[in-house]
């Protein structure tokens, strides 16, 4: 659906935020613990392509691809790679730009009371990102789920971020100044043409790797639990399978609050159940213990946003005049119940789990 540009506070911009923020994450193939070589040939002979999660090391990604469960693993990592870098970002700038440009289908018209300007995005990271998804896209076996939507995804960056980073400069350096917006109302149109491509591509990209993502996800939790039994490795995941499932529920304007408090309990449970592990583990001595330390005190910043986010539905709680003005902005994350703090919870959380 492209996106509406007569009215900078609509839907799509919390939309596209808790989007590119909620898949800031899917990382199951950092994670430490491995399934044997034997169960891996059986999978890859009887699953499906996508339901599989291998550990690579520095060293094995600079081999030779060898084997259908290297090429999946090398091919998402650096898909999630490239879209956790670029995302955000570009989409903050965007929401930055639109905070003082009120009408995005004619652009500044000069009078602003404030200019904002646009936040830079770096160019470095989409020429990175341009060379390593194409080189993975073009590795075999073809996953048609994602390859060409990557590739989409990363020239349309690559489209647009040159655009975004001139504006930055210009405004920046407050050059409107000097020629009245004029370089300003000429690159808006080529602004937003370059979003307005990015924005679909953007959604399709995010919702190819959520599902292949819970796939691999799924699979690998299920591959933890019969070769080592509910361990921290165990819990941590469990309980980034249930929040992405809290976080589909209750971004949405209306839901089921009982249902998703009963989500919430269910996720709290867990860490419960995790948290007498951790004490075992810092008893041993060591310092591993530490990241699920601070993992579990995310995981309990997460809990109490999604609770906020609840109960606000549930008690019907309109937002005052202030919070308003910050929704759909990068201040959202400051108003309590709002999809914008869940969100920003959630990807601390992510961030965090990412560093185990």
């Amino acid at each position: 659906m492209a996106m509406n540009l007569n009215n900078s506070n609509d839907k799509w911009k919390k939309g596209i935020m808790a989007l590119c923020i909620v898949l800031a994450l899917s990382a199951c193939d950092k994670k430490k613990e491995k399934p044997a070589s034997s169960s891996l040939t059986e999978t890859s002979q009887h699953s499906s392509a996508t339901e599989h999660v291998e550990h690579q090391t520095k060293e094995d990604r600079n081999k030779p691809v060898q084997n259908l469960e290297q090429v999946i693993s090398e091919k998402m990592n650096v898909y999630i790679k490239c879209y956790n870098s670029l995302d955000k970002s570009i989409h903050s700038s965007i929401v930055r730009y639109t905070s003082w440009v009120n009408d995005l289908g004619k652009g500044p018209t000069g009078n602003e009371r404030i200019v904002y300007g646009i936040y830079p995005v770096t160019q470095e990271r989409v020429t990175n990102c341009l060379s390593e998804i194409k080189k993975v896209a073009e590795m075999k076996p073809e996953l048609k789920a994602i390859d060409s939507i990557a590739v989409n995804y990363i020239e349309s960056s690559a489209k647009l971020v040159p655009e975004i980073n001139l504006l930055a400069d210009y405004y920046d350096q407050e050059d409107y100044k000097d020629d009245n917006f004029s370089k300003g109302k000429e690159n808006h149109h080529h602004l937003m043409a370059g979003y307005q491509k990015f924005e679909s591509v953007s959604a399709e990209f995010s919702q190819s790797i959520e599902k292949i993502s819970d796939e691999r996800q799924i699979t690998f939790l299920q591959h933890i639990e019969k070769e080592n039994g509910l361990t921290l490795d165990y819990y941590s995941l469990a309980i980034l399978i249930d929040a992405k499932q809290i976080n589909r529920m209750i971004e949405g304007d209306t839901f089921d609050t009982t249902q998703a408090l009963a989500m919430v309990a269910e996720l709290q449970n867990k860490v419960k159940s995790a948290l007498p592990l951790v004490t075992k583990l810092k008893n041993e001595g060591g310092t591993s213990y530490m990241g699920y330390d601070a993992l579990f005190r995310e995981i309990d910043s997460y809990v109490k946003a999604a609770k906020e986010r609840i109960r606000r539905v549930r008690d019907n709680v309109s937002y005052t005049d202030f919070e308003k003005r910050q929704l759909g902005t990068n201040s959202e994350w400051m108003v309590e119940g709002s999809v914008g703090k869940l969100i920003d919870k959630y990807n601390r959380f992510i961030d965090q789990f990412n560093r185990l």
